[in-house]
């Protein structure tokens, strides 16, 4: 582990010391004709600064048609902005730009609601997305949750902190069980240019964790949080995209039991510096009714590999020595046409006293299949697993975690295997909203080993989808009426988006 660490190190030393001479391939420009002038229109609310500022090229230099594409692409990131369309008219040596948009409804007060009839969340968020037409997000929450109670929560995004590139977000959450306060000030990679990322966060979190065996709860504990990190990161590359970087983060844990339990961890306290590395090859697709209803979506196709190496050490102010590993490799392929397909393998632990602790893994395979262009065909297959973890932990398998017709925390265990299977056909199309459907089977199993063994539990069904295009973000009112074969017994259940 420590050898890994050290090369890491080293290629992390090596790739920030190339500078400039590894950097952004320069695009041959030459010949290209010169932006003469660049026009907004469309726009009803958002201000016309706010759109140019996110534009990745000028009046007055030359016409670079990846900048036009890539503009575009960040433009549609904004909830607030439904359609996007750039346009450029070349003339002689001349090119006019005209940027044509469509303001959603950003300023809302809405209700939301989840889960079952005898467990059902509701809630109601005042936000907007769009506040005083600059592209700052302001939201007010007011929910009940059904097992932790009532919260109130407010959050602040300023994408633009004084002007510049750098971002603030805010995030204050008060409940019955705890509280969720966050802050972070970053700069993103905002471009495919971009050469640095960087920022700070703080955090203080206090949460009561329930774990259940047979849907009865077995343990139950306070959990606080106080902490920080820091991070920064070097991207190289054109085609390929390799971004070293450092990352250190501080924590203070503390638990306590409640009453009527005996069950917590220990305290702990962690300083944990780390060296990353991601390889990305970016490769974006513009389709529609992939996870909206009608709206273009900018999926990401690019494949990308993922490592970070830490250490955690007394010496550094931390309570155990230790060192922490995680891998992500993530093939994405476009193997017909209309046809996607994402794998995910992720593994992550730490190396202590000569063994493997702490070991979290996962796999999963989603492929969506369009027919028509209008309708999709959703495929889902997933395994996870946990062992030797430093808390005693589970996996829950129910509605929430991908058996539709089952309770939320109908089964527990050390593993779980995913099956979804679902047909989302539209029915019916407006401008101002869509009206989908859903027909589906659901599979999946927990288990622990040498404890019991698994059994595969399954559920047929179908459901209701309702988009609206006009309404920031183009959000997609979900029902689910769903029938548990092992159980033999029916669920209704709401929320918002498509299952997975």
């Amino acid at each position: 582990m420590f050898n890994t660490y050290g090369v890491c190190v080293g290629i992390c030393f090596i790739l920030f010391s190339l500078g400039s001479a590894a950097g952004q391939a320069g695009r041959n420009t030459a010949q290209q004709p010169t932006i003469r002038h660049i026009s907004i229109e469309g726009n009803t609310r958002t201000r016309e600064a706010i759109i140019r500022r996110e534009l990745l090229f000028s009046e007055g230099e030359p016409l670079d048609s990846m900048l036009v594409v890539e503009s575009a692409r960040n433009l549609r990131r904004f909830f607030f902005l439904g359609q996007v369309d750039i346009q450029v008219q070349k003339k002689d040596r001349f090119a006019d730009v005209v940027v044509s948009v469509l303001d959603l409804y950003a300023r809302a007060l809405s209700p939301t609601l989840s889960g079952k009839s005898g467990e059902l969340s509701y809630g109601l968020v005042g936000m907007d997305f769009n506040f005083l037409g600059l592209g700052q997000v302001v939201q007010l929450t007011f929910d009940h949750d059904a097992i932790t109670g009532n919260r109130v929560a407010a959050l602040y995004h300023l994408p633009r902190l004084a002007g510049t590139r750098r971002t603030l977000t805010t995030n204050i959450g008060v409940g019955a069980e705890g509280h969720d306060v966050r802050l972070t000030v970053s700069q993103p990679f905002f471009s495919l240019a971009t050469t640095w990322s960087y920022g700070v966060s703080f955090f203080s979190q206090e949460e009561v964790v329930r774990l259940y065996s047979n849907q009865i709860i077995s343990a139950r504990y306070a959990d606080r949080i106080d902490g920080g990190a820091a991070w920064i990161t070097r991207s190289f590359g054109d085609q390929i995209k390799v971004r070293p970087g450092i990352r250190l983060d501080l924590s203070d844990r503390q638990f306590a039991t409640q009453q009527g339990f005996t069950y917590a961890p220990n305290n702990r306290r962690r300083v944990l510096p780390s060296v990353g590395l991601t390889i990305w090859k970016p490769h974006f697709e513009r389709v529609r009714y992939i996870q909206f209803l009608g709206r273009l979506e900018d999926l990401p196709i690019g494949s990308f590999v993922s490592t970070r190496v830490g250490i955690s050490h007394q010496s550094l102010g931390s309570d155990r020595d230790f060192g922490v590993f995680s891998l992500h490799l993530a093939p994405r392929f476009k193997l017909y046409a209309n046809g996607y397909t994402f794998i995910s393998l992720f593994l992550s632990g730490r190396r202590q006293t000569g063994s493997y602790r702490n070991v979290f893994g996962q796999a999963e395979l989603v492929t969506y299949a369009q027919v028509r262009r209008l309708h999709t065909l959703a495929f889902r297959i997933r395994w996870d697993a946990i062992g030797r973890t430093e808390d005693i932990s589970q996996l829950l398998l129910g509605v929430i975690r991908g058996l539709r017709g089952y309770v939320p925390r109908r089964f527990d265990g050390t593993r779980r295997f995913l099956l979804n299977v679902e047909a989302r056909p539209t029915f019916y199309r407006h401008p101002a909203f869509a009206l989908g459907g859903a027909f589906f089977m659901d599979s999946g199993t927990v288990w622990t080993p040498g404890v019991n063994d698994p059994g595969l539990n399954t559920s047929v069904g179908l459901g209701g989808r309702l988009g609206f295009t006009r309404v920031y973000n183009n959000p997609i009112l979900r029902a689910d009426l769903a029938y548990a074969i092992q159980d033999r017994t029916w669920q209704l259940w709401v929320g918002l988006g498509q299952y997975f």
